[in-house]
């Protein structure tokens, strides 16, 4: 009997009420959809793309594990490392690896399978071994270095001479069609006991409406939606998973452009926007309206910043007639041209048009959105930064105090270069089926969970 069954079955006698229907089953295939078309699942091969990283993200942690994992709350935890120390300047890391753990081809995870595939990642360490103790060591002092190697594109895999990649998660891979479908079946020598499902088969390339019409004709087991389905699909029995909100939407404007370059225009914009209305009306109070770059759960400041409208001011900043500007949306986003019409209806009270159209070209500015990936607020506002070309507003140094980022991210904010509307979570929705056991079945990170998930082949 595995050690993930046996659990179960521990936990079930010593709760002592659980019904029949809520006793995990093994079997079936997980019919999954997404809109992004990922390349490959090889975790070296990171797209630069957010929304493609962010996708990809949810997948390589199926098949490939990281060496430290962090739970809930963002503290790490032990992954395919029991442990890790380091010295004082935290320049040098010992880590002592798990035993017994194989790769889904068979072969035994060593250090120096662990060493050569952490080496090409980081130029600037230096990766060796010690008996059975893993080395990592910097010539700068690597606090962070945790959540680092906790991140999906630090996964361990092992390249065989024939080009195949193993891993040493729950899945491993039967079939890879490149942006279009994926067959991940079960790894039965995970060392966390093999996960109930049989196989996950992923559907790649489905905009958000197909996605919810294949999940209403029960063609699709688990889709990505949008936060202004969330009631409406409760409603009509459909589970709804969702994740902390960690996807910034934001206007931002394009540099170069005359209209654009005003700062008393950006202003003028920034202070005509009404969240709350977006918040509550078009997103069905989905989300929270946004005022900072960071969410409040990460920075823990971000109620500092305001987020009221003021279109009588916004009015007193135009003294001269402004032509039009133009804002351009994500054509495939299902709910942006309604939230772009939006802010081009509060503009108007500030004395701005604004033409909204579904090409980037020509573009005054922009309607957004970003995964903000990293747990830890100063990487992921640099994040931010890179994202939205705010390079010379970023001010890494010194970036080791709470009151430091403020200042950096108030600059940002102030500049109007960037304006943050709303935080957003990842949200997912599923047929009453698909149960989970021990977790969510989708993290706060919006990772998903999909080892400790199963379906219930006696719901109708």
């Amino acid at each position: 009997m595995s050690y993930r069954l046996f659990a179960a079955l521990s936990l079930l006698v010593g709760l002592g009420a659980m019904v029949a229907e809520g006793r995990p089953r093994y079997g079936g295939t997980l019919r999954v959809e997404m809109r992004e078309a990922v390349r490959s699942i090889d975790p070296g091969d990171w797209p630069p793309d957010a929304q493609a990283a962010a996708a990809k993200e949810r997948l390589v942690p199926l098949v490939f594990e990281t060496l430290i994992r962090l739970d809930e709350n963002s503290r790490p935890q032990p992954g395919l490392a029991l442990s890790w120390r380091h010295d004082s300047s935290y320049k040098k890391w010992r880590f002592r690896l798990r035993p017994d753990v194989v790769f889904d081809d068979g072969s035994v995870m060593t250090v120096e399978a662990v060493s050569a595939a952490l080496r090409p990642l980081n130029e600037s360490w230096l990766v060796g071994s010690d008996g059975d103790v893993l080395l990592v060591d910097s010539d700068v002092p690597v606090p962070e270095l945790p959540y680092d190697l906790a991140d999906p594109s630090k996964s361990i895999c092992l390249r065989g001479d024939n080009g195949r990649i193993s891993g040493t998660g729950p899945f491993r891979v039967a079939h890879w069609g490149p942006g279009r479908r994926a067959l991940l079946v079960a790894n039965e020598q995970y060392w966390e006991g093999r996960p109930f499902l049989d196989s996950v088969a992923i559907e790649m390339g489905r905009s958000l409406r197909d996605q919810l019409l294949d999940l209403e004709l029960n063609r699709a087991d688990l889709v990505e939606i949008w936060p202004n389905e969330v009631r409406r699909l409760a409603q009509r029995g459909a589970k709804i998973r969702s994740g902390a909100p960690n996807i910034l939407v934001a206007l931002t404007f394009e540099r170069g452009r005359p209209a654009a370059e005003d700062p008393r225009v950006r202003e003028a914009v920034a202070l005509s926007i009404d969240r709350a209305a977006l918040h509550s009306v078009l997103l069905q109070k989905q989300g929270e309206p946004a005022a900072a770059l960071l969410p409040q759960h990460l920075s823990g400041y971000s109620y500092l910043f305001s987020s009221g409208a003021d279109a009588a001011r916004a009015r007193r900043l135009i003294t001269v007639p402004v032509p039009p500007l133009v804002l351009a949306y994500d054509a495939s986003d299902p709910i942006a041209r309604a939230m772009a019409e939006r802010i081009a209806v509060d503009a108007r009270g500030a004395g701005l048009t604004l033409q909204v159209t579904g090409q980037a070209a020509g573009a005054d500015m922009r309607l957004a959105r970003l995964p903000i990936r990293s747990p830890l607020p100063a990487p992921a506002l640099a994040e931010i930064a890179s994202a939205f070309h705010l390079a010379d507003l970023w001010h890494p140094a010194p970036r080791d105090t709470i009151e430091s980022l403020y200042a950096t991210e108030r600059e940002m904010i102030d500049s109007h270069r960037i304006i943050p509307l709303l935080h957003l979570p990842g949200t997912f929705g599923s047929t009453p089926r698909l149960k989970s056991w021990a977790t969510p079945g989708v993290c706060k990170s919006g990772r998903w969970r999909l080892d400790d998930m199963w379906l219930d082949t006696e719901t109708p």
